[in-house]
């Protein structure tokens, strides 16, 4: 009966990155220094790994007794002789190669490395009960790193790219590494992900040392500018059929670098695969600021309808976003729409009951905006119709707000000439919107009439303006047979923020100087002068009032006790604001005192650019 040995050598680049250590040369010793007993077969491995110098190789010559090599996957078998089976035996490689088959080194030695003692006899009876078990060895990335890099010039990024709010691996995707240089950023490599999102970029030393003298003169210069340090500076970039899926810059990049890098990138742009019946669906936000849940980080929504931690308030167009399947598992439909009540209760309670919500995006007028829900891009490069945004349409909902994304898609596809079949074509981005709602549709409390308060007057309470607040609920089904009124359930239905704060009032401001008012508009004044100012919005964020004269002498910000003073409120009003800053700094010059001011309102991209130019008024002052 033969006796056969099998084994496997591998090596890790990462702790989740693991690759074969093929066409390496297994050697197998009787154990260095009598070391041959039973008992210390079972070494710890992270104390025996080591080099082997050229002199304890020269030493062991005579106890090596088999040779083997690995084949492409790291696999090694030898037939071991009967007086052997009871003995125990060091195992070495030498290493004449790593992946991607990286030539033999220049320098003038053998690297051989000792992995560790076995006995012979335990790992074939392991073999004999189950004859697909192997001796297997893993090598420590810290090692393995060291070894392919310090030896053979072999460099490697090893990573992930996956969705950021699912985690869902992204696949097909191009990855590109870059080495951010003070002179030109040197490209490592581009590698294509595959169904895990897994990516691997081999590259070497010169690679990243490129110069304009190159190949002449290869150096890695630092962006840091002269501090030449050993490895490179790494950022990323990947995108999937034209669409921009990771954008790092220099300012991303992860400095000097070793021989592996392991990295895990995401990316907010989802990929939506049409027969994956796994692809959750969600109502997860408003834009890109704002979560759509109750909680207590920073973009969720509080207890009484506020979003965010800068207590922000809703206005315009907000982007109601998530992710949504276009089919079931079973290949049907998917449908989804979002309601409005005008009934709220706080965030922290339980879900408002469906039949409040009587006002249905689609359905209710105004409530609708058209905005891009998905983006198909060609799996193969053409320059005709590569790109196709799909903007939602009244087309695609039902009477009942129920709006189809399948229907945008093909309605586009046939508006550009293509058929429905042409789909398989396609990569699918989803855009992330969902439905785009036109607050102003909502809101219906009146602004402060222009002109109707005098600059320095207070806002009566009377004509101060009221808080609005909604609710919006989120619904989604499996379109079974539409006709029977037979429909699916899918998770995420019903997802509901009981209470949502929404303004589209104008901030009201007025500034005038005092004593012009009670002149002439183009009259010189001088002495000490008073600003007046009037400012009031329901959601106040900030305002403050700043003077100079033209020549710039005069440069600051009022600090009047009134319009500087925290909390922010919802007014800001001074009839008297003295603007001389004694002893007296203003000299015979024309003037300008500025009023800025900000609101709370927020559309969940961007905030509200009312107030953001300030109210001006110029005077000439004369000594």
């Amino acid at each position: 009966m033969r006796n056969i040995f099998k084994g496997s050598l591998r090596g890790y680049v990462c702790e989740d990155c693991l690759e074969a250590v093929s066409e390496v040369e297994i050697l197998i010793y009787h154990p260095y220094r009598n070391a041959n007993s039973t008992a210390n077969a079972a070494s710890n491995v992270k104390e025996t790994f080591r080099f082997v110098s050229k002199e304890e190789a020269k030493q062991r010559a005579e106890l090596l007794v088999y040779k083997a090599k690995t084949d492409a996957e790291g696999n090694f078998q030898i037939e071991v002789s009967e007086n052997h089976l009871d003995a125990s035996f060091d195992i070495d490689f030498v290493c004449g190669t790593v992946p991607p088959k990286h030539p033999k080194p220049k320098r003038d030695e053998i690297v051989q490395l000792h992995i560790t003692t076995f006995s012979m006899r335990l790992e074939l009876e392991k073999q004999a009960k189950d004859e697909k078990h192997r001796w297997e060895y893993a090598i420590a990335y810290k090692w393995w790193c060291y070894i392919r890099g310090h030896f053979f010039d072999a460099w490697v990024i090893c990573g992930h790219l996956m969705n950021c709010q699912t985690n869902k691996p992204i696949a097909n995707a191009k990855v590109t590494a870059m080495d951010a240089d003070f002179f030109t950023d040197d490209n490592l490599g581009t590698a294509t992900t595959d169904s895990n999102g897994h990516f691997r970029i081999d590259y070497t030393s010169a690679d990243f040392k490129k110069t304009f003298l190159s190949p002449w003169i290869n150096i890695e210069t630092d962006p840091s500018f002269l501090s030449f340090q050993s490895g490179p500076d790494v950022y990323f970039k990947a995108e999937l059929g034209g669409t921009k899926l990771v954008d790092e810059t220099k300012a991303d990049a992860r400095k000097n670098v070793g021989f592996c890098l392991c990295v895990n990138l995401c990316s907010d742009v989802n990929v939506v695969d049409p027969n994956d019946p796994n692809f959750p669906s969600a109502w997860t936000g408003i834009g890109a600021a704002f979560s759509s849940s109750y909680g207590s980080s920073s973009y969720d929504f509080d207890a009484d309808g506020f979003a965010g931690s800068g207590k922000n308030v809703l206005y315009s167009v907000i982007r109601l976003t998530g992710q949504a399947a276009l089919r079931s598992g079973s290949g049907n439909p998917i449908e989804y729409r979002f309601r409005v009540s005008d009934t709220t209760a706080p965030n922290n309670t339980v879900s408002l009951p469906e039949s409040n919500f009587t006002k249905i995006v689609g359905v209710t007028p105004g409530l609708f905006t058209s905005s891009i829900v998905s983006k198909l891009t060609r799996k193969v490069f053409s320059f005709i119709l590569n790109d196709i945004f799909v903007w939602s349409d009244q087309s695609d909902f039902d009477a009942e707000g129920w709006f189809d994304v399948n229907h945008a898609i093909e309605r586009t596809l046939i508006a550009v000439g293509l058929t429905p079949a042409d789909l398989a074509l396609y990569n699918i981005i989803e855009e992330d919107t969902l439905i785009s709602l036109n607050t102003t549709a909502l809101t219906t409390a009146p602004s402060i009439p222009a002109n109707s308060i005098n600059a320095g007057q207070n806002i009566p309470a009377g004509s101060k303006i009221p808080l609005e607040k909604f609710a919006i609920r989120f619904e989604i089904r499996e379109v079974i047979d539409k006709p029977s009124n037979n429909f699916g359930v899918i998770g995420g239905n019903g997802k509901t923020l009981n209470s949502v704060v929404m303004n589209n009032n104008p901030i009201y401001r007025k500034l005038s100087i005092k004593e012009l008012d009670e002149s002439s508009l183009c009259s010189p004044i001088s002495g000490t002068i008073h600003g007046r100012y009037t400012v009031y919005h329901p959601y106040l964020a900030g305002c403050s009032l700043h003077l100079n004269n033209n020549s710039h002498t005069v440069e600051r910000d009022i600090l009047d006790g009134v319009i500087n003073t925290l909390p922010a409120v919802d007014e800001r009003t001074n009839n008297s604001s003295q603007l001389n800053n004694p002893p007296a700094d203003m000299t015979r010059c024309t003037y300008t005192l500025k009023l800025f001011s900000s609101t709370r309102k927020h559309n969940g991209d961007y905030g509200d650019s009312d107030g953001g130019t300030p109210l001006e008024q110029l005077f000439f002052y004369d000594v």
